[in-house]
């Protein structure tokens, strides 16, 4: 009889000290900054500068381009593909937005692993995120395509972001390129919010003017600053 006690106290012990599956949770690792699902659509408002060596051919565009996830297939290496379809509409002085229709832009595609979020743009993979988000983690962006070697960095997670006057409580931004000299500059940076995914992309890729030997620091001969930022979103 004693010992069935002390079996049973031992197991009750045994027991106790487990954990209660119920109370535990998965740690975090961030997927929900690029949420995927079929019917999901981004519209964002796009501002974008192309500076020519002369001013006259300097072309400035302002549009719209919503990303949709139109549907999901199985691609050549048995993945699970996201098929992310690209629409446009340009900006009009005399019509709004909601009036214009959109026009087919391009398809992308999206592929999630354990550990990256991978976007194929014109058939080029780029690593947009690694998992688990982590403060300063650095990763190459073009791992998986023949660019050269880019450090893409976690500069910020789980901040606070305000974009048209809207908070997202939750959000991360990614610095792609960051390099700047007297001559020039190249910006590369994309912030994501969490149930949302990217909500702003900016590339300022440009070089200074030159006359008569003497640089004009501010400004620039050629390059783009290209900027798109979140109007709304549907999940």
């Amino acid at each position: 009889m004693r010992s069935v006690l002390l079996f049973t106290f031992v197991l009750f012990a045994f027991v106790s000290c487990k954990k209660d599956p119920v109370l535990e949770e998965d740690p975090d690792l961030g997927y929900a900054y690029f949420p995927v699902a079929v019917g999901k659509y981004i519209v964002y408002d796009v501002d974008s500068t192309a500076y020519r060596a002369l001013e006259a051919d300097t072309v400035r565009a302002v549009f719209r381009i919503k990303e949709q996830i139109d549907s999901v297939f199985t691609d050549n290496q048995g993945r699970t593909t996201y098929k992310l379809v690209r629409y446009k509409k340009n900006y009009s002085p005399t019509t709004p937005y909601d009036s214009i229709d959109w026009s087919l832009q391009d398809v992308w595609a999206i592929n999630i692993t354990n550990t990256t979020a991978e976007v194929v743009e014109e058939n080029v993979r780029f690593i947009k995120l690694t998992f688990p988000v982590v403060l300063n983690n650095t990763w190459n962006g073009n791992a998986q395509n023949t660019i050269e070697p880019w450090d893409y960095k976690y500069a910020n997670v789980d901040e606070v972001e305000t974009l048209n006057a809207v908070n997202y409580a939750e959000a991360l931004t990614v610095t792609q390129k960051n390099y700047s000299t007297a001559l020039g500059r190249q910006f590369y940076q994309e912030k994501y919010a969490k149930n949302v995914g990217m909500i702003y992309k900016e590339i300022s890729d440009y070089s200074f003017k030159v006359i008569n030997g003497v640089l004009q620091p501010g400004k620039i001969e050629q390059g783009i600053i290209y900027k798109m930022t979140i109007v709304n979103y549907h999940l």
